[in-house]
């Protein structure tokens, strides 16, 4: 018992401190203003500042794909025509032509990336579907939790979580801009400030294991959108997906190149290997797009839950 005790006192105690940063965060400063009950767009930014846009939408990534690889090797195949007439490659064999051992090494360095960037982006893809499952499993056990206070304080908390839940789910245009990201957060901050202060409301004249239940419970959820947060802000370093691009370009680039030199034609073969390269790299850098992309994470689990509580409301 005194275990208990002291484990609800805290639990308590996380919920009023949590209550007074949500409050605190609501509250009109210097810089930031609530319109319509929304937080200002600068505090989402402020908080999530490691939130990155899209240097090109992806339309314009597959665009360049699709565009650099065949150009690269077109143009690398006629330079190396210009070399193949200058130095006389004709009278060589083509296996002592140059430049057979830096198209090995590129091509080892291509693949070895390539497994890297799609091996990262897969797992943060991962992540992202986990986050969403285990925040609406969260969501819906802070709903049916409720259930067990009495009124008034019980059908506000779960109206409260419901409309919690439901900026939870961002639409293509939520998703579209960092600005649009950001006014999503705000709507989900101003939704979580409202949860805390029912919560306490509703938790007054209830026992203290009900109250135990229900504390731990609103605290998952509210920690489940961190960590949703956190899974979506994971992602490929523009760095390190622009070095894969290049790599990828300068390699088609010495395999047409190499076919010149070596007195061939460019195939199909070549365009063939280009374009199954530029599948692969479309491929991870739509694995890797959290706001945008034909890979998004599945949201039906959450839609599922709303529904429920939705349904459970109505029937009240």
């Amino acid at each position: 018992m005194p275990r208990a005790a002291a484990s609800l006192r805290l639990l308590i105690s996380v919920i009023g401190a949590r209550t007074a940063e949500l409050e605190d965060a609501g509250q009109p400063r210097k810089g930031l203003s609530k319109v319509g009950g929304d937080v200002s767009g600068n505090l989402a930014k402020d908080l999530y500042s490691g939130f990155a846009e899209p240097l090109l939408p992806f339309f314009y990534v597959i665009a360049a794909i699709l565009v650099a690889l065949p150009l690269a090797a077109f143009v690398g195949f006629h330079l190396g025509r210009v070399e193949y007439r200058r130095r006389d490659y004709e009278e060589l064999p083509p296996e002592q032509v140059p430049g057979g051992t830096s198209l090995g090494a590129m091509l080892a360095l291509l693949g070895l990336l390539l497994g890297f960037a799609f091996s990262s982006a897969r797992g943060w893809r991962e992540a992202r579907q986990s986050a969403l499952v285990e925040e609406a499993m969260a969501i819906g056990t802070a709903f049916l939790t409720a259930d067990l206070l009495e009124e008034p304080g019980r059908t506000e908390l779960q109206t409260r979580i419901l409309r919690y839940a439901q900026t939870r789910l961002a639409t293509a245009e939520d998703t579209r801009t960092s600005e649009a990201w950001a006014a999503l957060l705000n709507r989900t901050l101003s939704a979580q400030a409202e949860i805390r202060p029912a919560t306490r409301r509703a938790m007054e004249t209830a026992p203290d294991p009900i109250r135990a239940a229900v504390a731990r419970s609103v605290t998952e959820t509210l920690d489940a959108h961190t960590t949703r947060i956190a899974a979506a802000a994971e992602q490929i370093p523009p760095p390190a997906k622009l070095m894969v691009f290049l790599v990828a370009t300068f390699a088609i680039f010495i395999v047409g190149n190499r076919s010149a030199l070596q007195g061939r034609s460019l195939t199909w073969r070549t365009f063939v290997f280009a374009g199954v390269l530029s599948v692969v790299m479309i491929v991870i850098f739509d694995l890797d797009r959290s706001l945008e992309g034909t890979m998004r994470v599945n949201p039906d689990t959450l839609r599922a839950t709303i529904a429920e509580m939705d349904r459970a409301l109505v029937a009240l």
